[in-house]
């Protein structure tokens, strides 16, 4: 895997290939997403490079007493991670639903 990682760089808003595939795929409300933030970090599927994100809910990190300031305290509150996806260089988007509660024990 060729992973190109910043391990604590900023969060943003999603990109709006992924804001659109998770309104599709998931239902998920447009205010909700906009609350949402992610980490960025190149990465290849497939062979092919993509873009690759980690998102997270500040709100749920907030509520738990988290603070969520980078890339490695989303490895270490692994519960903390909602969703991950990739958009390539067609700007196509997969997003893949990783929340706790939908893991089977």
């Amino acid at each position: 895997m060729n992973l190109h990682l910043v391990r604590n760089g900023h969060s943003k808003k999603l990109p709006r290939p992924i804001h659109d595939f998770m309104r599709r795929r998931f239902g998920v409300l447009p205010e909700y997403l906009e609350n949402l933030r992610c980490f960025e970090f190149e990465d290849a599927v497939n062979d092919k490079k993509v873009k690759r994100y980690r998102i997270y809910s500040p709100t749920k990190a907030q509520q738990h007493k988290i603070t969520i300031a980078g890339m490695s305290d989303l490895e270490k509150h692994p519960d903390m991670l909602l969703y991950e996806g990739y958009i390539d260089k067609e700007r196509r988007a997969y997003v893949a639903d990783r929340r706790s509660f939908l893991r089977t024990k």
